[in-house]
C-alpha cells in the first residue's frame, strides 16, 4: 500500500505541456488558452474565502456550461480544494490555478516567506497529481507603492523562491503572477515562465495613447514567452464612471468580444475573461447585491438570493458564438510580406474556415482533429496594399456560424514604419519637481497622420488614472510639454501615441518611458 501511495503522489504535468514560440503546446500541438475566471462557493449569500464546504454538483454543472460555451479552461484566484480539482480533471477542462500569496504583506519578513512557501507545499501536495493544471498564478495585483515599501529585491526573491519550489514539486508547469497593466507595466514579466497580466480598457494611461491592442503588444515582450491576459471585463452595475461600472448589458457583450480580438491582434495566446458569475460578496454583504462595480462583472447574473442557477447575460451568448472560431492570424494592424497566414482555433461545430477578399473566396481550410485550421493567402509581387479580409466559420451545412473582418497591410518589400520619439528632460524623479517631455514624429513615407498626438502621465498613486492630453503633431515638428509628479511618486510612466493610415489600414505608433525615484526598482524593472 505504501508503494502505491508513493506512486499516486508523483507529479503529473499536463500531457505533453510545453512552452515554445510564444505558445502553450499540448502533445506537440498549439493550445490557445481560453480560461473563464471562476470561483466556487460564490453564489448569492456565499463568500468564497469564508465558505468551508463546496457543492461539487454545482461545480460540475458550472463546468459543463463553461465547456459547452467553448471555453477550454478556467482561471482561479485562491486554492481550489482537491475534491473540486477532481471535478475539473473529470470535466476535460484545464485550469490556470491560483495560489493566493497575499500581495500586501511584508515580503522581506522571513515569517511571511516561510508561510507562503508552506502554502505552496501543502497545495502542490495534491495538485501535482493532476494534469489539468497548466499554469500556477502565485500573486494578484501587487501595488507599486507596496513593492517599494517592502523592497523590490525582497519581492523578486519571494517570487523566485516560490517559482523554484513549484518547478521542483510540479515540474513542467509554468508559473507567473497576475499583475495589473495599469500599475505594474514597468515590471519585467520575463522573470516568469509566462507573461501574465490583468488589463482593462479604461481610457487612461497606455490605453488612451496606444489603444488596448497596442498597449497589450507593448507588454508582450520579445522573449518568446506566452502572453496570458489573466483578467479583463466590464461591470454592468448601475453606477460607475470611466467604464468601471455603469455599462449596459449590450456594451458588456460588445466589449468582451473586442477584448478577445484586440488581444489576439497583440499576439496573445491565452485569455481569461472576468468572469463567470456576479460576486455578491465583494462589497461585504453576500446576501445583498450591492450596486458596486466589483459585484457586477459576471456573464451570469442572479435574480434573487435563492437563485443558485443564474441567468446568462448577452455577454455569455456573445462569447459562446465568438469562441466558435478564435482567429489567431491574420491580425489587425499587421503587415504581411506577400503571404498572409491563417490560423483559427475552432469548436467541433465548425467544419470549414473561409478567407474572403473583395467578395472572392481566396482560401478554404478544414480544421484538424484538434480544431486548428491553417493555411495561407499569397499576394506575390504586389505593392503596398491595404486589405480588408473576411474570415468566416461554417458548419457542415455551409451556414456561416461566425464571421469577422480584419484589416491588414501587404506588400512585396519590407515596410519601414514611421517613428514616434519621446525624450524626457530628466532621467529620474529624484529631485525633479517637473518632468519635461518632447515628442517628435519622423517622416511618414506613404502613410498619412490620422488625428493628433495622444500622451499620458501615470504616477502610480494607488488606482488613480493620472493625466491624459492631446496636441496636434506633424512630421519633424517637436511637441513639448511638462508634468509635475505628485509628492511621493515612486514611478512615473509616460506614454505617447499617434495613428498613421494607409487606405483602410491604421497603425498606432507608440512611445513610452519609465522614470523612477532612485534605484529602488532596479531588481524588477523593465530595461529600456
Amino acid at each position: 500500500m505504501r508503494r502505491l501511495l508513493l506512486a499516486l503522489a508523483l507529479p503529473c504535468a499536463a500531457a505533453g505541456l510545453e512552452l515554445k514560440d510564444g505558445w502553450y503546446h499540448l502533445d506537440g500541438h498549439r493550445f490557445l488558452v481560453n480560461a473563464l475566471g471562476y470561483e466556487s462557493g460564490a453564489r448569492p449569500g456565499e463568500a468564497p474565502y469564508e465558505t468551508r464546504g463546496r457543492d461539487l454538483d454545482q461545480v460540475r454543472r458550472d463546468l459543463e456550461l463553461i465547456k459547452a460555451a467553448g471555453f477550454n479552461a478556467i482561471r482561479t484566484w485562491s486554492q481550489m480544494s482537491e475534491p473540486e480539482l477532481k471535478v475539473v480533471q473529470a470535466s476535460g477542462l484545464k485550469i490556470v490555478f491560483g495560489i493566493w500569496l497575499k500581495p500586501d504583506e511584508d515580503f522581506a519578513d522571513p515569517a511571511v516567506a516561510a508561510r507562503d512557501l508552506e502554502l505552496i507545499r501543502s497545495t502542490l501536495a495534491y495538485t501535482r497529481a493532476y494534469d489539468c493544471v497548466i499554469t500556477y498564478l502565485i500573486m494578484n495585483e501587487p501595488m507599486p507603492e507596496h513593492i517599494r515599501k517592502v523592497g523590490a529585491a525582497a519581492t523578486r526573491d519571494l517570487w523566485a523562491r516560490a517559482t523554484a519550489l513549484i518547478h521542483e514539486l510540479h515540474p513542467g508547469v509554468p508559473v507567473t503572477i497576475s499583475g495589473n497593466a495599469a500599475i505594474t507595466e514597468w515590471v519585467d514579466m520575463g522573470l516568469f515562465d509566462v507573461r501574465g497580466r490583468n488589463a482593462y480598457d479604461y481610457r487612461d494611461s497606455a490605453n488612451f495613447t496606444h489603444g488596448f491592442a497596442e498597449a497589450q503588444r507593448m507588454l508582450a515582450g520579445t522573449d518568446g514567452k506566452p502572453a496570458l491576459l489573466t483578467e479583463f471585463g466590464r461591470s454592468v452595475s448601475r453606477k460607475g464612471e470611466g467604464l468601471y461600472g455603469g455599462n449596459t448589458l449590450g456594451q458588456q457583450a460588445e466589449a468582451m468580444t473586442r477584448y478577445y480580438r484586440d488581444f489576439l491582434d497583440a499576439g496573445g495566446t491565452g485569455l481569461c475573461p472576468f468572469y463567470y458569475a456576479d460576486g455578491w460578496w465583494k462589497a461585504g454583504n453576500p446576501a445583498v447585491h450591492d450596486d458596486e462595480a466589483e459585484e457586477w462583472f459576471g456573464m451570469l447574473g442572479f435574480g434573487s438570493l435563492k437563485d443558485a442557477a443564474g441567468h446568462p447575460r448577452p455577454a455569455w451568448y456573445a462569447l459562446a458564438q465568438y469562441n466558435l472560431a478564435l482567429v489567431a492570424s491574420p491580425r489587425n494592424h499587421a503587415f504581411y510580406r506577400e503571404t498572409v497566414p491563417l490560423e483559427a482555433h475552432c469548436q467541433p461545430a465548425v467544419k470549414r474556415i473561409r478567407v474572403v477578399f473583395r467578395d472572392r473566396v481566396l482560401l478554404e481550410a478544414v480544421p484538424d482533429a484538434r480544431g486548428r485550421a491553417t493555411g495561407e493567402v499569397r499576394f506575390p509581387g504586389e505593392g503596398l496594399t491595404d486589405r480588408e479580409l473576411v474570415v468566416e466559420a461554417l458548419d457542415a451545412a455551409g451556414r456561416v456560424l461566425k464571421w469577422e473582418t480584419l484589416v491588414v497591410l501587404t506588400g512585396k518589400d519590407p515596410v519601414e514604419w514611421p517613428r514616434l520619439e519621446l525624450a524626457t528632460g530628466v532621467d529620474g524623479l529624484r529631485g525633479a519637481r517637473e518632468v519635461p517631455v518632447t515628442f517628435r514624429l519622423g517622416p511618414t513615407g506613404p502613410f498619412k497622420v490620422d488625428g493628433g498626438l495622444r500622451y499620458a502621465f501615470s504616477p502610480h498613486k494607488g488606482w488613480e488614472p493620472g493625466e491624459t492630453r492631446t496636441r496636434p503633431i506633424a512630421p519633424g515638428a517637436p511637441v513639448a510639454d511638462a508634468y509635475r509628479p505628485p509628492a511621493g511618486c515612486a514611478v512615473l510612466s509616460v506614454f505617447g501615441g499617434v495613428d498613421v493610415r494607409f487606405g483602410k489600414f491604421v497603425k498606432t505608433l507608440t512611445a513610452r518611458r519609465f522614470l523612477y525615484d532612485g534605484p529602488w526598482a532596479d531588481p524588477l524593472r523593465v530595461r529600456e
